[in-house]
């Protein structure tokens, strides 16, 4: 659905009060943690992070379920220590929104070479990483000076916030849905890299295996990649222990002898398998609540 759409769909009250008192206060916050120095900003929005862990329950609910799904041999105590500290990971994530630029300078980066070639070449290629780590860093910012990731996103339904948080990040943004398909071909044509985040549901997706379960995964990039002959790379940027990003981005290997259907459901389960290797490794780092499989699941 597009965002112009969405804004019409908009009733008066929500047009007129409430969509622009949200805003002005996102617009506080992201002005605040602007003006703070770059850790003082990440420690304050963890702290606020952790304290949304006590007021949004239904959220937590689903969380709770996932990580069930994830680690069932874990314990109900362990699971929600993960819950916690993902909170707190996240609400650093949005302390760090401003400051995207200077965290991906200081991050350290293994792979960013694949990507020079495919700009070198003006090959274009798929990226694809999931709600883990920090991803606005790479997706929000030039990964370097004459490349730039131009990421797929869904509009938030508020156009305030859809402007504050979605309209400053550089490259083409291409809106998911029919009226980006063609935007998408386009960037890919001219040697562009498209950004996915690859583990949100899609109703119309196919069924890939994630954590052990049934969940329907978007498959336009198998079937593109297959169409064009281009490669996919998987990037990741995790929070390590020490505080610094690390950024890395390789190459999916690809089944190019299997038929077809073949290629398409190896190559999105092979990309399932890359995420779920990254959350098992760092489980906070992952964005638990939101629905990845089938409704029926959380009822």
């Amino acid at each position: 659905m597009s965002l112009a759409l969405r804004k019409s769909q908009r009733t008066v009250f929500q047009r007129f009060l409430t969509d622009p008192i949200v805003g002005f206060i996102v617009f506080i916050f992201i002005t605040f943690f602007k003006i703070l120095p770059t850790r003082a900003a990440s420690s304050f929005g963890g702290m606020l992070g952790s304290g949304l862990y006590y007021v949004m329950k239904k959220r937590n609910q689903i969380g709770r379920k996932n990580l069930s799904f994830a680690f069932p041999n874990k314990t109900s105590a362990e699971r929600e220590k993960i819950l916690k500290a993902m909170w707190h990971h996240w609400g650093r994530v949005y302390g760090e929104l401003p400051h995207a630029a200077s965290l991906y300078t200081h991050a350290r980066k293994k792979g960013l070479s694949y990507l020079k070639e495919q700009a070198r070449l003006k090959q274009g290629c798929f990226v694809c990483s999931g709600h883990f780590g920090n991803f606005e860093i790479s997706a929000a910012t030039y990964l370097f000076d004459t490349y730039c990731l131009n990421p797929v996103y869904r509009s938030a339904n508020n156009p305030w916030l859809d402007k504050l948080l979605f309209q400053q990040r550089k490259g083409v943004l291409i809106p998911k849905g029919a009226q980006g398909a063609k935007k998408m071909l386009d960037v890919l044509k001219q040697g562009g890299a498209v950004v996915m985040l690859c583990d949100q549901k899609l109703r119309e997706g196919i069924s890939v295996p994630f954590f052990n379960k049934p969940a329907q995964t978007a498959p336009a990039v198998a079937t593109i990649a297959l169409k064009m002959n281009l490669p996919i790379y998987m990037a990741r940027c995790a929070r390590g222990t020490d505080g610094v990003f690390d950024i890395e981005v390789y190459p999916l290997p690809l089944n190019k002898t299997a038929d077809k259907q073949a290629f398409i459901e190896d190559t999105m389960q092979k990309i399932n398998q890359e995420l779920e290797k990254w959350i098992y490794e760092k489980p906070e780092q992952w964005l638990w609540i939101h629905r990845r499989f089938d409704k029926s699941e959380y009822q």
